[in-house]
């Protein structure tokens, strides 16, 4: 059943994908807000859950089952989204002047799996073949020319790929400028 369900989403039955979120939402939203303690922030991780279902929907290969499948999605995104928030307030909190908080925001003292967690979510919205191109530049180490030679593609749109790539980090990753400094200085190095 549930997996002539997953091939009606994957092939676009849009009435499919209706009667799982019909089925889903509330107690996906529920268990959000178990972890979240905030009604609206739930549904919010709930309907970009589903959102990003669709969207993405011809890539999706469930391993388990769909319940599990989409309550872990849920809990990780509670999780990313609590991690997030306590980022943020020790930023906030280091902008207002607390000299022992900023100090633990330095690039040498943060929690390397917080900021692996944070920049590997970021990376995992990329469309596929930007986020193939970005991490063949970050992960691989390799020069635009290297990677426009490897995917058949000019240099320009490596460039063009990149510097969207860039800018939707940037963007998501604006309230946390040491992590966006870091991106930064290395996307310098490999030009």
């Amino acid at each position: 059943m549930e997996s002539a369900l997953v091939k009606k989403i994957v092939s676009g039955d849009i009435q499919a994908f209706e009667m799982l979120f019909n089925d889903y939402y509330k107690r996906l939203a529920y268990f959000a807000f178990k972890y979240l303690e905030d009604k609206d922030s739930a549904e919010d991780v709930v309907q970009e859950l589903f959102s990003k279902l669709w969207l993405n929907r011809h890539q999706l290969s469930i391993e388990t089952s769909l319940n599990a499948y989409l309550y872990g999605a849920v809990r990780n995104a509670c999780l990313n989204q609590l991690q997030h928030q306590k980022i943020k307030e020790n930023y906030v909190a280091a902008a207002s002047g607390s000299s022992a908080v900023y100090e633990a925001l330095l690039p040498d003292q943060i929690d390397a799996n917080n900021l692996s967690l944070l920049i590997q979510s970021c990376i995992i919205d990329l469309p596929p073949e930007r986020q193939k191109i970005f991490l063949m530049s970050r992960e691989h180490d390799l020069k635009y020319k290297e990677i426009a030679d490897q995917l058949g593609i000019s240099v320009k749109t490596v460039e063009a790929q990149m510097g969207k790539a860039l800018r939707f980090l940037r963007e998501r990753l604006k309230e946390y400028l040491v992590v966006w400094t870091i991106i930064l200085l290395k996307s310098i190095i490999y030009l």
